[in-house]
């Protein structure tokens, strides 16, 4: 069991009062009281140092949750990215086909403008060199 710290009363009583009156001797502080504090200062010690490791362990438990909770961020932050690539890769290749696409649908439509506007040129050359009809009765006449 811990004994409880001096009170200032007390420590104040202990140090006015001279060695001969507490049955010590005049060459130093009484080797009861020096044992006593000496024990009190080890279990200090000893309680502090308790803390401090049980302080440790909870920094390092802390620590270690928090890796552990990285470690999943990261997998789960590196399994998007993969399937980010996959889907660019995805769109990379759509984008081809769609511009090859519209090459070929592109050179298809100059193609038949092209046809338009021959036939286009085509019929008003028909119409500017169309001979008139002749008269069927000339024909007869003969």
């Amino acid at each position: 069991m811990m004994a409880s710290p001096p009170t200032p009363s007390t420590v104040s009583t202990t140090v006015t009062t001279s060695p001969s009156s507490t049955g010590g001797s005049e060459l130093g502080p009484d080797p009861q009281l020096a044992a006593e504090r000496k024990r009190k200062r080890k279990e200090s010690n000893r309680l502090s140092a308790q803390r401090s490791r049980a302080r440790k362990q909870r920094q390092l438990d802390d620590l270690t949750a928090q890796v552990a909770a990285l470690r999943a961020r990261n997998g789960a932050m590196d399994a998007a990215a993969r399937d980010a690539a996959r889907r660019c890769v995805a769109v990379q290749a759509e984008n081809a086909m769609l511009h090859a696409r519209t090459v070929e649908l592109s050179a298809r439509l100059q193609s038949l403008l092209d046809l338009i506007q021959c036939m286009q040129a085509g019929d008003a050359m028909y119409q500017y060199h169309q001979l008139p009809l002749v008269d069927a009765t000339i024909y007869n006449y003969y």
